[in-house]
């Protein structure tokens, strides 16, 4: 038999806002949760959409080590770059839109702090 916290576990994607010297686990951390529901509705758009780059990359898996990944410096204003290109075609889905205004707001804060972005999966 399952335990009941074994069965309500629910896989999540999580993208933390890392501030130099911290860790995604650090009290304090800024923290934007990933729905599956907004990757689901967002995947056509993004992979179909989108030339190859980081928004694609970050937006092809949702599960596991291969979901996970961290960005700092110039790769911020990249996937910053790709997410705007992007966002205008998302008005139709509501979710992701927000979300994506969002993950652009903590690309820019996270860069004029010199942290990173860092994509954790479980």
């Amino acid at each position: 038999m399952h335990s009941q916290t074994a069965v309500e576990r629910v896989a999540m994607r999580r993208v933390f806002l890392v501030p130099p010297g911290a860790r995604p686990e650090d009290p304090g951390v800024d923290c934007l949760p990933m729905d599956e529901e907004v990757w689901e509705r967002g995947y056509t758009l993004v992979i179909d959409e989108v030339k190859r780059g980081l928004l694609q990359d970050f937006w092809k898996n949702y599960y596991g080590a291969s979901a996970e990944m961290a960005m700092s410096g110039d790769r911020l204003m990249e996937f910053r770059k790709d997410i705007m290109a992007i966002t205008p075609d998302c008005l139709c889905e509501p979710t992701v839109f927000r979300f994506l205004v969002q993950l652009t707001r903590m690309c820019v804060r996270a860069y004029s702090v010199q942290g990173s972005l860092q994509v954790v999966a479980d």
